[in-house]
């Protein structure tokens, strides 16, 4: 597979002149860890520790099965595995082929599996045989014929499954001479697409974004960098290893910095309380709800975690008191502002100040360039809000599906975002929500996260999520999804009050709440938002995306 879109030449001359793409493909990285650091821990999966030596010596017993079975460099494999060690290996073994990585979340079933995997044309799959009291195998098998491309179904599980290869059995049964042969293949080229994943669906419409070996290891040395990691550091990934931070985190950064990291499958907020205390962690990268679960469990139990040195959480869903507090109960807390399309844009360090770190998504990280336009696409004034568009080394190089890239990037090669920002005058930016997240009252533009970020410290709310609904009179108006302690009701009049206490104009007060028991996600923890505005239009039969969310009460004007 080749890119659809390229960064333009000039810009790619300059990545390399500059030192930012230096030309090594991601097996070089693995091949490199079990060299330098051979017994060294890699993975932390439960009871299980696989040293950077094992993962290598397995990622190329895997690849030398997957050569015997006729697959190629750019063919498309796709995983769709939970955090497990296996998920490992396999994303080493595809990179030493040249194969390009397909992770698929495993929440995904048959309507969004068959829309991937039929337009990335996988060759190959590798799945859990049954996984929570799901079968993944007989899912793929049942839409096997809409997939013509599909030669080979592999599962984790060591229980035979009719039509699927077991995966311990290929990587068993492979001579050391076929070991060698895959040895001997010429690497990849830097350049190729090394990685297709779908956008994790905060829009109703998955978009398959490429990645190529020089965007992905960019990416890992800048977050090194950044946070000044080394490989005394602990990493902990509760976040899938099928969405672009545990890529990155998980199946990546451990290889580029030699340093473990531990996998946590199932959120639970005292599990991972406990394994942060226990392997020593120091480092991850996750979403506003696990950060809100381990603060939870930290406030309960009483336990601290001296061993973390950051936390890094990404979204603009964040609202400020809960870093804050967050900052100064776990470890040092800090925003992170990117996508699928470019996993780290904006952060900040300890040596940025806290109140940076707290109060804003962190300043944007050289030598990427963020630029903030209006809808004519001039950039605005320090302070203005509009849209931000970014440009940089790890930015991805289009969507697979080729027709999507001329309305995704400027000319000049910047990728508009959809996100609107504003810069204050230190350099942070702000992420103020998404361009569908105005609500549009009778013509005035009302921001959905600014009401959000008030509501939040609401004593009753857990979580909250404003939308725009419609409304006979005005247009639009705002619908405010919000999870109570203990489903406790939120009277609309409550609402009222408490944000008019807080300053809030009267014209953003929502005029419609409906407290709910749970707020429809993505795997990666992010509000599927375009679920809820569904919602507003048409209740009498629930969205998918919310089909195991019940609502509680409802209260209107």
């Amino acid at each position: 597979m080749r890119p659809t879109r390229f960064p333009d030449e000039r810009r790619m001359a300059a990545f390399r002149a500059e030192g930012h793409w230096q030309d090594r493909p991601l097996d070089y990285f693995t091949e490199r860890a079990a060299r330098l650091w051979p017994d060294a821990v890699a993975v932390v999966d439960g009871d299980r520790r696989l040293t950077f030596a094992q993962v290598y010596r397995d990622a190329l017993r895997l690849a030398a099965a997957l050569v015997e079975r006729g697959v190629r460099s750019g063919d498309v494999i796709s995983f769709q595995l939970p955090n497990c060690a296996e998920a490992v290996i396999v994303y080493h073994a595809l990179h030493r082929i040249g194969v390009v990585a397909n992770p698929i979340v495993p929440i995904y079933r048959e309507r969004e599996v068959r829309f991937i995997a039929a337009q990335a044309r996988s060759r190959a799959v590798i799945v859990p045989g049954v996984h929570r009291g799901f079968d993944f195998v007989e899912m793929y098998r049942s839409i096997a014929a809409d997939l013509p491309d599909l030669d080979l179904i592999v599962t984790t599980d060591p229980t035979p499954h009719q039509g699927a290869e077991s995966l311990a059995s290929l990587i068993d049964d492979v001579t050391d001479e076929q070991v060698e042969r895959v040895r001997a293949l010429p690497t990849p080229d830097p350049d190729d697409v090394c990685l297709l994943l779908y956008t994790s669906g905060t829009t109703a419409d998955p978009k398959g974004a490429l990645h190529s070996h020089n965007t992905l290891a960019f990416e890992n040395r800048s977050m090194i960098d950044t946070f000044e990691l080394t490989e005394q550091d602990v990493i902990f990934n509760p976040s899938p290893v099928t969405h672009i931070t545990g890529v990155n985190c998980a199946l990546m950064l451990p290889f580029v910095l030699g340093a473990p990291v531990v996998l946590q499958d199932v959120w639970d907020s005292r599990v991972a309380l406990r394994a942060i205390r226990e392997e020593g962690a120091s480092f991850m990268i996750f979403a506003t709800p696990f950060l809100r679960g381990l603060l939870e469990a930290a406030r309960e139990t009483g336990l601290e975690t001296p061993s973390i040195r950051y936390i890094i959480c990404g979204g603009a869903d964040i609202p400020d008191a809960l870093v804050t507090e967050a900052d100064e109960r776990l470890g040092t807390v800090t925003r992170m502002y990117g996508a699928t399309e470019g996993p780290s844009v904006t952060s900040a360090s300890v040596a940025d100040g806290p109140d940076l770190r707290q109060h804003s998504d962190g300043r944007v990280l050289s030598p990427t360039e963020v630029i903030v336009v209006d809808e004519s696409g001039r950039q605005v004034e320090t302070g203005q809000v509009g849209e931000a568009l970014w440009r940089g080394p790890d930015t991805f190089l289009g969507y697979l599906d080729a027709s999507l890239n001329d309305e995704a990037f400027t000319d000049s090669g910047f990728f508009r975002t959809g996100d609107l920002a504003r810069f204050d005058e230190r350099g942070g930016i702000h992420i103020v929500g998404r361009i569908k997240d105005i609500i549009n009252r009778s013509g005035e533009k009302i921001s959905a996260f600014d009401v959000e970020n008030q509501l939040s410290e609401h004593p009753e709310v857990v979580e909250v999520a404003v939308v725009a609904g419609p409304d006979p009179e005005t247009g639009e108006r705002g619908c405010a999804f919000v999870v109570t302690r203990e489903q406790v009701d939120l009277p609309l009049e409550e609402v009222r009050t408490f944000l008019i206490g807080r300053g809030v104009a009267i014209q953003k007060v929502p005029e419609s709440v409906f407290v709910v028991d749970s707020l429809p996600k993505t795997a990666s923890g992010k509000i599927q938002k375009f679920a809820l505005r569904n919602y507003t239009r048409d209740r009498t039969t629930a969205p998918e995306q919310m089909a195991t969310t019940s609502v509680v009460a409802v209260h209107e004007r």
